[in-house]
């Protein structure tokens, strides 16, 4: 019996052998496979990261303000880099409206919130005074192919001109049709700023072909070339002498130009016109100028430059009088502004002198700054009343504007007695998320009014009318939109 066993043992031995080397050798390579198709996965899960990563540093990149691209350029050719050629590209790359909304939601709703109590105040207020004060859109302005960057109103009012990447100025009618009436072509680059005559005959515009030029708005033809040094970074009129303007650049230059000068380019002649006037001014700083305001006194121009001071020079002197850093981190100021006058369009003399109150600087900290300009503005010191949260800012180049026109003169009440009301001013600002922020500034208090929604992008401006209370907003969705006080409730909303 036992050799029996022995001999079936030894018989079906290898079978059974065979058999288990066989299950064996499925498991290894069903092992092995698992193995491969799992580094697969991690390998191509790392390309995928790989490929995120770079995008997101694409995208950074793309979102470099156009002062730091313009800062970069001015660096390189102070140090004997290659000289400028006027080529054309993209500063500004399309962002779809779609993109904006699902990849930065988040963000953006906590824009608002950031603001601290003012904001809970404004979103839980239901006073009827507070409704009655809220904007609206009242109508889109759309003709531009790129981002529109810069935007004001005229003095008289009748006009709103716009500057955009498109290397496009354009002259829109607000009080009939709401139509663009021109379309100023000239410069080869984007457009960076724009100011108008006090008469509103005449625009002015500064581009980053390094050129300022001068508009006739009645015939809308190109009335005077100037090249700079640098890119053209912003650009004012005299208020004294309707012949003088200001610039300012990167390369650090606060220019003066007489447009009667023997440097004025006349287009039609192709030739240089010979008046016996004094050769322009250049005031150089210590680092680009990104905004400047010119004084009404026709003998101070106040800038904002990129190590985050606020100048004033004295034009006759050709020196800087004062210097204040308000922001201790030195970030780029981008953007100051005061208010208008009711008389700005009108006054021809030194006698109808007379600056406004408050001014608003706007820097790449996520802040913006009320200063109260003191009693004899701008000999007298600004002191710093008022810092203002919410909207962003941070790297981008935005710009705001005070409203002090008729019958729309807001009132809050003052933290240091609630039972006293004291008057306001209005200021709107653009963010780089796409809203546009208003705020209710007085004496003792300041507060965010409203947020106005409606932009795709970026809003790079915001602008009021010199007399009504009418806001124009550009932004990097190609559109100019106008906002305007909201219906009563119970009545039907018209249009401005």
């Amino acid at each position: 019996m036992d050799r029996l066993l022995k001999q079936r043992q030894t018989t079906s031995g290898p079978g059974v052998n065979s058999l288990g080397s066989s299950m064996s050798s499925v498991t290894l390579n069903s092992s092995s496979d698992r193995d491969q198709q799992l580094e697969k996965l991690l390998k191509e899960t790392k390309q995928l990261k790989q490929k995120v990563d770079s995008l997101e540093k694409e995208n950074i990149a793309l979102k470099k303000s156009i002062y730091e691209l313009s800062s970069h350029y001015a660096a390189a050719l102070s140090q004997g880099g290659p000289q400028y050629q006027s080529l054309p590209y993209i500063l500004d790359p399309e962002v779809s409206a779609q993109d904006v909304v699902s990849k930065g939601q988040d963000v953006i709703n906590k824009a608002v919130h950031e603001a601290g109590g003012n904001v809970d105040a404004f979103q839980s207020s239901s006073s009827s005074n507070r409704e009655s004060k809220t904007f609206e859109l009242k109508y889109e302005l759309q003709g531009h192919t790129g981002a529109v960057y810069t935007v004001e109103f005229s003095p008289h009012g009748k006009l709103l001109a716009s500057g955009s990447f498109d290397k496009t100025v354009r002259v829109w009618d607000t009080l009939t049709g709401q139509k663009e009436v021109l379309c100023l072509k000239s410069h080869s680059l984007n457009i960076s700023d724009l100011s108008w005559s006090i008469d509103s005959s005449s625009l002015l515009s500064g581009g980053y072909d390094q050129t300022c030029k001068t508009w006739d708005i009645e015939t809308g033809t190109l009335s005077g070339s100037w090249e700079t040094q640098g890119f053209v970074q912003c650009v004012g009129w005299d208020f004294v002498n309707a012949f003088v303007f200001y610039y300012g650049t990167s390369r650090n230059v606060l220019g003066m130009i007489d447009v009667r000068s023997a440097s004025s380019i006349n287009p039609e002649r192709n030739d240089f016109q010979s008046l016996p006037i004094s050769p322009d001014v250049k005031l150089h700083n210590d680092s680009m100028i990104n905004t400047l305001y010119v004084s009404r006194d026709g003998t101070h121009v106040i800038t904002g430059d990129n190590r985050g001071s606020v100048k004033v020079w004295d034009v006759r002197a050709q020196k800087c009088v004062k210097e204040t850093v308000y922001d201790h981190n030195r970030n780029p100021i981008s953007h100051i502004t005061v208010g208008r006058r009711l008389t700005d369009a009108t006054r021809r003399s030194l006698n109808d002198y007379d600056e406004p109150r408050y001014m608003a600087i706007n820097s790449y900290d996520n802040i913006l700054r009320i200063c109260d300009r003191g009693l004899d503005p701008p000999k007298s010191d600004m002191r710093l009343v008022h810092t203002l949260k919410g909207f962003k800012n941070k790297n981008w180049p935005i710009k705001s504007s005070f409203y002090t026109g008729k019958e729309y003169n807001a009132s809050i009440p003052s933290r240091q007695n609630k039972a006293i009301e004291e008057k306001s001013v209005l200021l709107a600002t653009g963010s780089s998320d796409p809203y546009v922020y208003l705020y209710n500034i007085g004496e003792n208090t300041a507060e965010l009014m409203q947020r106005l929604e409606g932009h795709t992008d970026r809003v790079y401006a915001a602008n009021f009318h010199p007399t009504e209370p009418i806001l124009a907003s550009c932004s990097a969705d190609y559109t100019i939109k106008v906002w305007g006080p909201g219906a009563p409730r119970g009545k039907k909303k018209g249009i401005i």
